[in-house]
């Protein structure tokens, strides 16, 4: 049977049985003789069979056809050894195919200088072996790609920057892959994260088979496979058909910790000449795990850069965040303000304030945010400046908590909400007035008595802000005698938590109260020393904040 045998070019090497009555050369994937070139025309030329006789006609392509440097200007008759020149590929026709192994050198009349060959008639002894591929790189340019691309990957810490570098490599090495694909199993989804084809522009179009690529990435096992559309490991799929796949070969990307499969590297031909082997599987493999740590760190690199910028934000939050407490407590003529704030994270969900009102008067907010956090925060600010704006605009306590309420709800923060405790100092009666609203009762101190009380009954305390709409809230108006004292705290004081997981509860405040002195700036530091001291080695459980103030 007819032949061409290719002495130089993309296919160096192979030998193709020229069968049927029309065999077309040329750089399309559907032609019978891929010359996968960009020089090279979709249809560049045409090899027609006519009674025994094999005739070769260029067809209109770009750079044209030579037979033994002759221009194909007609249907030229093709004889035994005639070379036959496309762009940079020559192949030799033998219509009678020698049955022992060619001499070292074949001559041919009318050689001329214009083939830059050192001698055109020149073909390896081995070339008939249509089953062994001799596309594959040279084993120093294996070695020098293994090196230089560990050496590359080592200094590549962006994706995509190092995912392009390893199938540029990949490319160089494995002559005979038409595409190459890099791809990534993120959240149960294969996401392409590199394509790469031998065809210019035709990687908006190539498609991987997924049937491959999941096999390969479950089982965490390279796959090989001369002819993918013919192996009854993938049951004729039909991505690999619409794929047009022939020899293939897939390995996967190991995580080093979880000893699992994160993605895979494929490549493959389009052309049933060209074929992997196994010695191109353990390249390939060797690749994989270089790319399979590059990758990994290449993830770490940018997790720490994101933590990094996080970290940045937060501290920024954090300076944000206390900038809308209190810079310094009010100071009325005989009386004494004191307050402790510190959250658990970052940022946090407790807010407290003094509000300067006419009169003189001073409206006291504390306040704790469900949730901690982020989210907590900027509930956080948004409630700091509706409070004042109520404050301001309603003179009555009860009726400013309620408007509060309805700001709350009117930002629909359904899952969200505030218990607050509100007072309202008028120094100049000494009167309190407390408003409640599912928060932590007050506490006062009655230096009379020597005894604490609390600043309103519980079952006068309404339902925390954003919990239901249209709600009254009753208030509660107090006397503070000389030495009375009067202080709010939030549940981070009650619930802290001690190695035994023993909360310090209401009982632990009491009991630390009764043991300092009763002015507001002592009992807040008293306060703080002994949830420190009954949490100490704990991670803080949540946001602490205390507000005091007492006649003196």
């Amino acid at each position: 049977m007819a032949q061409l045998t290719f002495v130089k070019g993309a296919n160096q090497g192979t030998t193709i049985e020229l069968v049927g009555d029309r065999i077309v050369i040329g750089r399309n994937a559907d032609c019978n003789v891929v010359l996968n070139v960009p020089a090279v025309s979709r249809e560049h030329a045409v090899i027609r069979k006519q009674q025994s006789k094999f005739y070769i006609e260029d067809m209109k392509s770009r750079n044209g056809t030579f037979v033994n440097n002759k221009e194909v200007t007609m249907r030229t008759l093709l004889k035994d050894n005639d070379r036959i020149k496309i762009c940079d590929n020559i192949m030799a026709f033998f219509e009678n195919p020698p049955k022992t192994p060619l001499p070292e050198e074949m001559r041919r009349g009318g050689d001329t200088a214009e083939d830059d060959e050192p001698d055109s008639s020149t073909v390896e002894a081995t070339l008939n072996q249509s089953s062994k591929q001799v596309l594959e790189a040279q084993p120093a340019e294996k070695l020098a790609m293994l090196l230089d691309l560990g050496a590359d990957l080592s200094q590549t810490f962006a994706l995509d920057q190092l995912l392009p570098k390893i199938v540029d490599s990949l490319f160089a090495v494995f002559r005979q892959a038409d595409r190459a694909f890099i791809v990534m199993s993120e959240d149960g989804k294969l996401i392409p994260r590199v394509t790469k084809t031998r065809r210019q522009g035709d990687e908006g179009t190539a498609n991987f088979s997924r049937k491959i690529i999941n096999r390969c990435i479950e089982t965490g096992q390279s796959l090989l496979s001369e002819d993918a559309s013919a192996d009854k490991r993938f049951d004729l799929s039909q991505s690999i058909a619409d794929c047009r796949i022939r020899s293939v070969m897939c390995v996967p990307l190991i995580g080093r910790t979880s000893g699992k499969g994160f993605g895979v590297i494929q490549l493959d031909t389009q052309d049933r000449f060209k074929k992997f082997t196994q010695d191109d599987l353990k390249l390939l493999l060797s690749v994989a795990g270089q790319a399979a740590v590059a990758v990994e760190s290449a993830r770490m690199h940018e997790t720490l850069v994101a933590r990094a910028s996080i970290e940045r934000d937060l501290k920024l939050a954090t300076q944000v965040q206390k900038s809308f407490l209190p810079k310094r407590p009010p100071q009325p003529t005989g009386y004494e303000f004191a307050a402790h704030y510190e959250s658990a994270q970052e940022v946090g969900g407790d807010y407290y304030d003094f509000i300067p009102l006419p009169g003189p008067r001073y409206g006291v907010m504390l306040g704790d945010v469900a949730g901690k956090g982020v989210p907590a925060a900027l509930l956080m600010a948004k409630v700091s400046s509706d409070a004042r704006f109520c404050m301001l605009t309603e003179p009555n306590l009860a009726d400013a908590v309620g408007k509060l309420n309805e700001h709350m709800q009117e930002a629909g923060l359904l899952d969200r909400f505030v218990t607050l405790g509100a007072g309202l100092l008028d120094p100049g009666k000494h009167e309190v007035t407390f408003v409640n609203a599912g928060h932590i009762p007050p506490l006062i101190y009655r230096q009379a008595s020597d005894s604490f009380e609390e600043g309103m009954p519980r079952d006068q305390s309404g339902y925390p802000l954003g919990v239901t709409e249209g709600i009254p809230y009753e208030s509660v108006t107090t006397e503070l005698a000389p030495g009375d004292s009067v202080l709010l705290f939030t549940d981070g004081i009650t619930e802290a938590k001690n190695k035994s997981d023993v909360e310090f509860q209401l009982d632990g405040v009491l009991t630390t109260l009764k043991a300092c002195p009763k002015t507001p700036k002592a009992m807040v530091d008293c306060l703080v020393a002994a949830i420190r001291e009954h949490a100490r080695g704990c991670p803080q459980h949540d946001d602490i904040t205390i507000v005091s103030f007492g006649r003196q």
